[in-house]
């Protein structure tokens, strides 16, 4: 099952790691004094406290892009928009989620990718079958990977041994109507979820009982109405007591099998019921906040350890692809996890918050190479500190 599934071997860039659980081992290098500990402190918050402030700005965007199209809102008086100004701001709204999501560490399932997991048959013998039909787009981000097993029912007289799965940590939904179908859009935030059950977790699906179960209700059904239609063309010949008795076992046959298709479909809805309750994180505003919440953790972890690397082997002249091993390196060894850090990215925000040297450089023979260094730790805290005094410049007019 999971041959055709080789795309979720690759590394990925999110770091399954904590802020509060990355800084403690960064305060246990033996390298630092108590005052860098100290001040190693202050910089997490500071930064925390900065993509919060940036990231709630992003949240106040997506949220007004959003209203268009959010098929929970409440609110009267909303801005009537033209058909070119809602397709405006569908693109806007898809273009910043993606953004989001890729600052966020997901990977987004390519057609090809997603029609493999959509073919697959999920456990617990539920017979699913996705419609996307009313849907114009139709995309599934997930983040971080784990192995499990998927376990069968237990049979009396067999029993199957568990298969091995992938489930997918964090799996993103945006699902976006036609015009002619209201034009909303969901977008929901989903848990733990076997690759096998994507298909469980799309906004349009249809149920089926598995082959299985519609192969014994219809042979019992057939069979019993068989007996009793041979049992009533005899009791006609005989009797019409006989036959009015006979007539009754025949509509009992009859109730028999539906009331059982009816309670073998009871027990299938209730496991899809079931999945979908124990996966579901949040909908629509709840997962964009979600998102955002998501976004400001990896930014924060990927600053930080950026920083922290240049920070304890100065000495080091580290280039940008040095840097990236460097920090692989130390998650490898201090968490032992495999990651594909995203040293642009952490760069990039470094960049940003104005405490990295971007003119150091270093020459060897007729080559140089480009050498990164930040600040130190106080003048990396004042050049944050001062940041926040120029968010809010005005000329007060008395």
């Amino acid at each position: 099952m999971l041959d055709n599934l080789k795309f979720l071997d690759e590394r990925e860039y999110f770091i399954p790691i904590r802020t509060e659980v990355l800084l403690d081992r960064i305060l246990a290098d033996t390298r630092l004094s108590s005052t860098e500990r100290e001040n190693f402190r202050i910089l997490t918050e500071m930064l925390s406290n900065r993509f919060h402030f940036e990231y709630y700005k992003s949240l106040l965007e997506i949220k007004k892009t959003f209203v268009p199209f959010d098929p929970d809102r409440e609110m009267l008086w909303e801005p009537d928009l033209s058909d070119q100004e809602k397709q405006e701001y569908g693109i806007t709204l898809i273009n910043k989620l993606r953004e989001l999501l890729k600052l966020g560490n997901f990977t987004q399932l390519s057609q090809e990718q997603l029609n493999q997991c959509l073919h697959m048959q999920p456990y617990g013998g539920l017979s699913v079958s996705v419609d996307t039909s009313d849907f114009s787009e139709f995309n599934v981000f997930y983040r971080g990977i784990r192995k499990g097993e998927r376990r069968f029912p237990k049979w009396k007289f067999w029993k199957r041994q568990p298969v091995e799965t992938v489930i997918l940590k964090r799996v993103y939904v945006i699902a976006c109507y036609k015009q002619e179908q209201g034009g909303n859009v969901i977008i929901k935030l989903f848990k733990d979820v076997p690759v096998e059950n994507i298909k469980i977790i799309a906004p349009k699906v249809h149920l089926g009982l598995p082959v299985f179960d519609r192969v014994k209700i219809g042979g019992t059904v057939f069979g019993g109405l068989i007996t009793s239609a041979y049992k009533l063309f005899v009791a006609a010949a005989l009797s019409w007591v006989l036959f009015i008795m006979v007539l009754a076992g025949f509509l009992l046959a009859l109730l028999k099998g539906v009331f059982g298709f009816m309670n073998s479909r009871t027990k299938y809805m209730q496991i899809y019921s079931s999945s979908l309750y124990d996966k579901s994180l949040s909908n629509n505003n709840g997962a964009l906040t979600s998102l955002i919440y998501m976004v400001e953790e990896q930014e924060i972890k990927e600053t930080l350890l950026a920083y922290y690397i240049l920070y304890v082997e100065k000495d080091q002249n580290y280039t940008i692809p040095e840097l990236d091993k460097a920090i692989e390196t130390w998650l490898a060894r201090q968490f032992n996890i495999n990651v594909d850090f995203e040293i642009g990215d952490a760069l990039r925000k470094l960049i940003e918050k104005d405490i990295i040297k971007q003119d150091a450089a270093e020459t060897a023979g007729h080559t140089s190479r480009e050498i990164l260094k930040v600040f130190d730790l106080p003048e990396t805290l004042r050049r944050l500190d001062e940041a926040w005094d120029h968010f809010y410049s005005y000329n007060r007019v008395l």
